[in-house]
């Protein structure tokens, strides 16, 4: 959005309910700012933009608070959204094409890459089948591996992916990655980038593919038969990004006929995942629900991060992390 400097108060509607926001640390850092909320989304008055937290996924509520809020504000020309991906919020923005959306991409880039790398550590570290002996009081030889011996696949080279391939070559791994923009590289820890058409390609003879891309029109259904069969024996697989990157029967039967060891799965294509889902009885098959970006300093990044922007929307600088709408990221 263009520059709009403005002395006056801010007026911003919160809608959602998670996480509670430290509105005090975000009028430090922006100045003058009324809120109304959060978990208001029909209030009185006009508003200069609306914050998006969380609503209630995990318990099954389907429609985002924001739609309402909009329609009955549509003199706000600017949301910002807490979360990361915008797939859910596409259709909606796509249908206001005036307001500008902006993301926290890279708020949770810690807690997720960090989760990632506890993933790796446990597929190489075989923690799940120790407990299993511990419980069988089972006392016998189990072959393990190092992380710094194994090529791994990142798909997505944002912040979550970027900070995924610090801690990953602190370790001494092989990093290969995938972006849909090849040519802009991947900084002088990954040792080759390819462009999303040639993931086939990037998966020969590695031994774990992460996956930390958004998902689009583009790359629904991007992890098929073809890329999880270029993998190397006893291979692993990691999603925190969004589940309909991944065919999911293809997953399961990859996990029973190989190459594929195990799959870490923190996101699904029906979430909450469904009782009836076998991913949670599969082997092979770790299921999260969607927390890998957990932290107690996620509320604070946020509020920081919300406060910024506001500070410069209010200087009339432009906006972090505008979203592209039209691509879905």
């Amino acid at each position: 959005m263009g520059p709009v400097t403005t002395n006056r108060t801010v007026r911003c509607l919160v809608v959602g309910h998670q996480p509670a926001p430290d509105l005090e640390l975000v009028r430090r850092l922006a100045g003058d700012t009324e809120f109304v909320g959060p978990g208001v989304d029909r209030a009185e008055g006009e508003f200069d933009c609306i914050w998006r937290l969380y609503g209630g996924r995990l318990q099954g509520v389907r429609e985002d608070p924001l739609g309402a809020a909009l329609r009955a504000h549509p003199e706000v020309r600017w949301v910002h959204t807490i979360s990361a991906g915008i797939d859910h919020l596409r259709p909606l923005m796509l249908a206001h094409p005036g307001v500008v959306l902006t993301t926290s991409v890279g708020v949770m880039a810690t807690p997720i890459a960090e989760f990632v790398i506890g993933c790796l550590l446990e597929h190489c570290k075989r923690s799940a089948e120790l407990a299993e002996m511990q419980r069988a009081h089972r006392f016998a030889e189990l072959p393990l591996r190092e992380l710094g011996d194994m090529r791994i696949v990142i798909v997505g080279l944002g912040a979550i992916g970027s900070r995924v391939a610090t801690l990953a070559s602190a370790f001494g791994s092989s990093l290969v990655g995938v972006r849909r923009r090849a040519e802009l590289g991947g900084g002088e820890l990954i040792g080759a980038v390819h462009g999303a058409d040639e993931l086939e390609l990037a998966c020969r003879g590695a031994d774990a593919l992460v996956l930390a891309a958004p998902l689009t029109e583009a790359s629904r259904g991007l992890v098929g038969d073809r890329v999880l069969g270029a993998l190397n024996e006893g291979s692993v697989l990691v999603n925190v990004a969004r589940g309909a990157l991944v065919d999911e029967g293809v997953l399961l039967r990859r996990l029973r006929s190989g190459p594929l060891r195990a799959a870490y799965l923190d996101a699904f294509e029906e979430e909450p995942l469904p009782q009836s889902s076998p991913l949670w009885e599969a082997k092979g098959v770790f299921v999260s629900p969607h927390v890998s970006w957990s932290s107690p300093n996620f509320p604070r990044r946020a509020c920081e991060r919300f406060g910024e922007q506001l500070r410069r929307y209010r200087e009339g600088r432009p906006l972090l992390n505008v979203a592209d709408v039209a691509a879905g990221y």
